[in-house]
């Protein structure tokens, strides 16, 4: 990547798993990126492969039952592990957001997509 762009998100090694009445559950293992101001990232793979519980870690909105178990979410530099939620209220919709699986509950069909997601 071009050294005069910024480093927006990036993602270390994160591990996730929750806590369910048969156990301890996988759900992240060991995953990494980054993005930089004016790219776009998609996220693909199998059904249960994390996706969602990677962004909804990134967003902060992850389920109660959920433990980190290691790694780190910076946005601008900053550790979203280690911040309040006063702060990610700051950042959830203007500064970062989430296109949820299921576009009908999330977008509306009647506009178009660029005016949404803008």
């Amino acid at each position: 990547m071009a050294k005069n762009q910024n480093l927006k998100l990036e993602v270390n090694d994160l591990k996730i798993s929750f806590r369910t009445n048969n156990g301890r559950v996988q759900a992240v293992r060991d995953i990494s990126f980054e993005l930089y101001e004016g790219e776009t990232l998609a996220i693909v793979g199998e059904s249960g492969s994390g996706k969602s519980v990677t962004s909804r870690a990134i967003m902060g909105i992850l389920a109660p039952n959920a433990i980190v178990e290691s790694g780190e979410i910076l946005y601008d530099g900053k550790d979203l592990m280690q911040i309040s939620e006063e702060e990610f209220h700051a950042l959830r919709g203007d500064k970062i957001s989430m296109v949820f699986q299921d576009p009908l509950s999330s977008l509306n069909p009647i506009v178009k997509i660029g005016k949404q997601l803008a």
